[in-house]
């Protein structure tokens, strides 16, 4: 009977034991940081253009006035998540949205060529999810 006391008494310690085992939850934050460039470029040698806006960290930032035959600015950083937007009141411009990682390498995530025959207007969006 002892034995079989012993035997009942390090079972239910092991599975005590198993039980009270405090596991570690798996959560995932990230500490990624991303920069969000945009480019705007006029297609052609006499294409200019002056009223556009990008979404940036601090929300919608708007350009006109000034006359641009191409444009470029890098804002962030951003979090994942991030939705960054380019528009521009000309058909006549190709826009595009790159997207650096960590202080990674550029990647071109978004491009479009605006079309005149459909719109006066040239609009691109990305959302990063990586």
């Amino acid at each position: 009977m002892n034995k079989y006391s012993n035997i009942a008494t390090l079972f239910v310690a092991f599975i005590m034991a198993l039980t009270s085992c405090k596991k570690e939850e798996n959560i995932t934050t990230s500490n990624d940081s991303y920069y969000i460039k945009y480019a705007i470029i006029g297609n052609g040698t006499y294409i200019y253009f002056s009223d556009f806006s990008v979404n940036s960290a601090q929300g919608l930032v708007s350009y006109s006035g000034y006359q641009y035959q191409t444009w470029t600015q890098t804002y962030g950083p951003v979090k994942k998540g991030f939705s960054a937007s380019v528009s521009v009141q000309s058909p006549y411009v190709t826009v595009e949205i790159y997207v650096s990682k960590n202080n990674g390498p550029w990647a071109v995530m978004a491009s479009k060529t605006g079309d005149y025959s459909l719109s006066s207007t040239t609009s691109q969006s990305y959302t990063i999810n990586f």
